[in-house]
């Protein structure tokens, strides 16, 4: 098991067959990161904060049984195609960061049994959230990454 928790823990942390999360959005201006290039339906912006938004969803629903998921699917994406401002953008990208550093602690924690049914779920595993959040942030950085070649900005 303790070879499976550091596997999972690479996987969340580590760049490997992709860009890390992290180097996809280094170095964007405010100007970039609300733009909608060539008919595409999200800005770089509504990428990040649907990540962010899944990512709490993800470890609050693995963590605290009272959890309330948002309503889908317009609970997990923003309002709006631009952060107010720089400021929303760093708090969007540290929540990101602070999220998966929580969830690298459940899964590091060897009381959390990785493979057993999530008591207040409907046959999830810690496992699964795990795998489930580093697929769906792969998917998404993936995207930003197009959006930044499109926009001339890689």
């Amino acid at each position: 098991m303790e070879n499976l928790r550091k596997q999972l823990v690479d996987q969340l942390t580590q760049e490997h067959a992709h860009i890390s999360f992290y180097d996809a959005v280094k170095g964007l201006e405010q100007d970039d990161i609300g733009i909608r290039p060539q008919e595409l339906p999200h800005s770089i912006w509504e990428l990040v904060e649907h990540i962010r938004i899944a990512q709490e969803d993800i470890v609050k629903f693995c963590v605290d049984s009272e959890y309330k998921s948002p309503e889908w699917p317009d609970g997990y994406w923003p309002d709006q195609k631009a952060p107010s401002g720089m400021e929303e953008w760093e708090q969007a990208l540290q929540q990101i960061e602070s999220d998966l550093q929580q969830m690298v602690g459940i899964v590091k924690n060897p009381d959390n049994d990785l493979l057993k049914p999530i008591p207040h779920g409907d046959g999830q595993t810690l496992f699964r959230e795990a795998i489930l959040s580093i697929d769906h942030n792969s998917y998404h950085t993936g995207q930003i990454v197009t959006i930044r070649r499109l926009l001339g900005l890689m």
